[in-house]
């Protein structure tokens, strides 16, 4: 029997913005196909793809033990998607029908059902047939060519249509090629799989600038192309396959260095410091410094070629030819470093000089963990006078925490909160002032200023956070009252109408119904959909005050007042409203 789930449970694990997400997709009945096999539920979702995402949760004796979406975000189990699939679970629990586990389903089948299946398999999927064909009994055939692939490759994104969401699409296409890859690596061709792998990142670092691939679809086909690659130089001791490998390697990493990134460098040169023999590991270094000789890279791209180059062969160098590389290639973090491990801390002071704020910081921390905290304290003071930096006087701040002086913590962290409210500077204050005593005081200081000026949201959180709920009551009114409403301020609104259920329940059902006819007010489905979502809320609360009548006055003179709103019908109707 599964364990018993509430909607705080779902909450909990994916959020409240991909749970209010995943409601509305609950009601819109966006799941479907559900199952429920063993401990796990299954279900496709509807999403913002033609093709519906595949969810999964598997139950423990504890509650959720795993979760996971197909979705470009789900793999961690915690989208708006998986919400929907458990509200379904826990409101229509009939919807999932009960099926056996798949090993039981294949163990009872004949060798015909199973063949009859394989095939039908392989007429969708015919890129699995590599992974029924066995190396000849004379030894292996011919290994293929990776313009094989890569024109497999260069089909999918020729057939992709092109739009929001193609990446998504592509990378899917692209997946189904490298288990060709997989199937070769499980026979042991290296060369074959090779092959694959090269097909399919070179058609991809050709055209990858085509794309804004914001989610790294493209990126993850990429880095698995390249743990491939790595597999196969490890099954491999012909040098010359070994060097083509190395060189699609370092096309990754050019292509990474190119765009500005480093999403895939690291990752690449870890497989080649596992994977490649010292004497490979020299001809990729040599290619690396090669490419960083022109003057066309830049400083950050040349800072890149110079991390990877300490990777490949730092440990080889001597103090001085570390030196040397560290200002060639204008690694300063790392130049310092070396400095104060030498006891040189003359120079390494000397070379934190006009550099910007944020490699100040680092090199501070530097300082700091060789033992030289006072002199970090000073570099890092002196710019905060200089500049008024925020991030210096954050980072002053919490040294002073760690070396004691809350005097002076406290001084910089309200400096900091009166120039930059925010909620987290708030409790950084608060937690400060209370373990000196100062807090009463102090409180008015920051609080008036964001009274005078209106900051109802922030003034929300707060109260919220420190027990006063009349004046977050107040303060969500006050919200209410603006023009419009911003997502986070509707997540504040909910927040406070949840906190007061119990002990302000009449407070609750007045922020509920206001901000479901803020919604109303506001158009647009999303909005609707989103006011369904408290005018439920508020029937629930309704139903549990004995307030049954008041609330069916209510909808229906509120489906009254907005009878010419035929999407908030709908969605209305969707909701059972």
């Amino acid at each position: 029997m599964l364990p018993y789930l509430s909607e705080d449970d779902v909450r909990v694990l994916v959020g409240s913005r991909s749970f209010e997400r995943g409601y509305r997709y609950f009601l819109e009945g966006a799941v479907f196909d559900a199952r429920l096999q063993g401990m796990t539920i299954r279900a496709c979702c509807e999403g913002s793809q033609p093709e519906p995402y595949r969810v999964r949760v598997t139950f423990d004796s504890d509650g959720i033990g795993e979760s996971h979406c197909s979705c470009p975000v789900g793999e961690d189990g915690d989208c708006k998607h998986i919400a929907a699939l458990l509200l379904t679970w826990i409101h229509r629990p009939e919807e999932f029908r009960e099926v056996e586990d798949l090993d039981v389903v294949l163990g009872r089948m004949s060798r015909e059902e199973l063949i009859a299946l394989v095939r039908r398999m392989l007429a969708q999927r015919p890129e699995l047939e590599v992974l029924l064909i066995s190396p000849s009994e004379g030894g292996r055939h011919m290994p293929v060519k990776p313009e094989v692939y890569r024109s497999r490759a260069a089909a999918v994104f020729r057939h992709a249509d092109y739009g929001w969401g193609v990446e998504e699409a592509i990378a899917s296409g692209l997946e189904g090629i490298l288990e060709a890859g997989s199937g070769f690596l499980s026979q042991e061709d290296t060369a074959s799989a090779a092959a694959v792998y090269t097909g399919v990142v070179m058609e991809i670092l050709s055209r990858y600038e085509e794309f804004q691939d914001a989610e790294g679809l493209l990126c993850e086909v990429v880095q698995e192309c390249a743990e491939g690659l790595g597999l196969c130089l490890d099954g491999s001791d012909d040098t010359a396959l070994r060097e083509e490998i190395l060189r699609t390697l370092f096309e990754i990493i050019s292509l990474d260095t190119d765009l500005g990134r480093v999403w895939l460098s690291d990752d690449v040169v870890e497989i080649v410091l596992k994977h490649a023999s010292p004497e490979e590991r020299r001809v990729f270094a040599s290619w690396v410094r090669e490419a960083s000789a022109g003057d066309a890279m830049g400083d950050w791209q040349r800072r890149k070629c110079g991390e990877l180059l300490l990777k490949l062969e730092g440990e080889d160098l001597d103090d001085e030819k570390f030196l040397e590389l560290c200002r060639k290639m204008g690694l300063l973090e790392h130049l310092v470093d070396r400095l104060l491990s030498l006891g040189r801390l003359d120079e390494a002071v000397a070379e934190t000089k006009g550099g910007d704020n944020k490699r100040l910081l680092r090199l501070a921390d530097i300082f700091v963990a060789r033992g030289h905290g006072g002199i970090a304290e000073r570099l890092v003071a002196e710019q905060v006078e200089a500049t008024g930096s925020w991030s210096m006087m954050d980072w002053l701040k919490n040294r002073c925490l760690e070396t004691g002086d809350l005097s002076r913590a406290l001084e910089l962290g309200r400096r900091l909160f009166l120039v930059q409210p925010t909620f987290s500077r708030y409790q950084d204050v608060r937690d400060i002032a209370l373990k000196l005593g100062a807090w009463e005081h102090l409180r008015a200081q920051l609080l008036d200023p964001l009274i005078s000026s209106g900051r109802d949201d922030l003034l929300l959180r707060i109260y919220l956070d420190d027990g006063e709920m009349e004046r977050a009551i107040e303060s969500a009114k006050m919200l209410l009252g603006r023009h419009a409403l911003k997502t986070w301020d509707a997540d504040l609104i909910e927040n406070v109408a949840r906190a007061a259920e119990d002990e302000r329940m009449g407070a609750a059902l007045e922020i509920y119904r206001g901000l479901a006819e803020k919604l109303i007010s506001m158009r647009g489905r999303d909005n609707y959909q989103r006011a369904c979502v408290n005018l439920i809320r508020m029937r629930d609360l309704c139903q549990r005050s004995g307030k049954s009548e008041e609330w069916d006055g209510y909808i229906l003179d509120l489906r009254e007042r907005n009878r010419r709103l035929p999407a908030l019908r709908e969605e209305m109707e969707r909701a059972g409203l």
